[in-house]
């Protein structure tokens, strides 16, 4: 746990040293207070600390075998009758462990610190003005002629805004006129509104239009700006958000591979401290440096096996929710495989 930590935390720290010079040129221009600056790093490191621990938990664990192969400890506790097996089992419920606080982690403090983060970057420190509002399962925002609009849900991949509805008012901030329709899509610069019915409570009268146009709505890239994203999102908000869209007929296989993802890197964990302990008593590291090598050549090939499944899932070469899954289930098999071959 020493090694784990005390690698976790080096690792958190080059993804934040990278992610401060990611936006380096953002906070030249702006120049933030930088109390600002580092509160916005700070709220990033939940998301950093759940990236980290797969690699954290290889790397620890191929050191801390490493380090013992060359003091010969493993060979002094076989030579007194003992089971390397069964004393490297009780790594595997720490690796069980890890996972489950990993899932913990992702659905509670992760996702809300990630908000949080996303919100004083454009605010504070960009000083974007907040123009979304999220209540009530619902998008709220000031229209561009003074209304108030509320939208059920907005596709970005097809600019698409559902269950629409915008409220008009007088000076006196009187309800003069309603507007309700199942959808506003983005076409030639305006927004069609389809199937909408008008409620102008001046003249008292009911109007049904198949199509009409609006120009309260300013244009999409508002909501892909502020819009939240899947990272910013437990594993049962993105469930209730995707199955919204499913159930206005949008299909994403993206927003399934994000889902599913949500459940299975977590799992990287425990998969990585098998695969670690498999595979450094197979191989009797000689030591720390190749111990760290190895766990590094491990990561990146782990990494690019996951880059290529995630990216098929994407555009349906799998299916999306076996995507995420492919990384661990290969490292879990080859991982089992060595570990039940490891001589007691």
């Amino acid at each position: 746990m020493k090694f784990f930590f005390i690698i976790l935390l080096g690792l958190t720290a080059i993804l934040l040293v990278a992610e401060l010079f990611d936006k380096v040129d953002e906070f030249y221009a702006k120049r933030p207070p930088t109390y600002l600056v580092f509160e916005y790093l700070l709220l990033q490191c939940p998301r950093f600390l759940l990236f980290a621990s797969p690699a954290s938990s290889l790397l620890s664990i191929l050191l801390v075998i490493g380090i013992a192969g060359k003091w010969r400890e493993i060979v002094a506790i076989q030579a007194s009758g003992g089971n390397i097996k069964r004393l490297f089992s009780y790594f595997l419920v720490v690796g069980v462990i890890v996972s489950l606080l990993a899932l913990i982690l992702g659905e509670t403090l992760a996702p809300i610190a990630t908000r949080e983060a996303v919100r004083i970057r454009n605010v504070k420190i960009l000083q974007k003005p907040l123009r979304i509002t999220h209540r009530e399962e619902a998008l709220w925002i000031k229209g561009l002629d003074g209304s108030l609009i509320r939208i059920k849900d907005f596709v970005a991949e097809d600019d698409t805004a559902l269950k629409v509805s915008i409220f008009s008012f007088n000076p006196s901030f009187e309800l003069i006129k309603r507007i309700e329709a199942e959808s506003a899509k983005w076409i030639d610069g305006r927004w069609e509104l389809k199937d909408a019915s008008v409620f102008d409570f001046n003249h008292k009268t009911v109007a049904r239009h198949k199509s009409i146009t609006s120009e309260a709505i300013d244009e999409p890239r508002i909501f892909k700006d502020e819009m939240r994203k899947p990272h910013e999102m437990s594993f049962f908000e993105l469930y209730a958000y995707h199955k919204r869209l499913e159930q206005a007929g949008f299909k994403n296989p993206r927003y399934i591979v994000e889902l599913y993802g949500k459940l299975a890197y977590p799992m990287v964990n425990f998969v990585m401290v098998l695969f670690g302990v498999a595979l450094a008593l197979q191989s009797r590291l000689g030591g720390g440096m190749r111990a760290a090598g190895l766990g590094l050549l491990v990561s990146l090939f782990y990494w690019l096996i996951y880059s290529v499944s995630i990216s098929m899932g994407n555009i349906g070469d799998l299916p999306p929710w076996f995507a995420p899954w492919v990384g661990p289930l290969l490292f879990g098999i080859a991982g089992g495989y060595l570990y039940f071959r490891i001589k007691g």
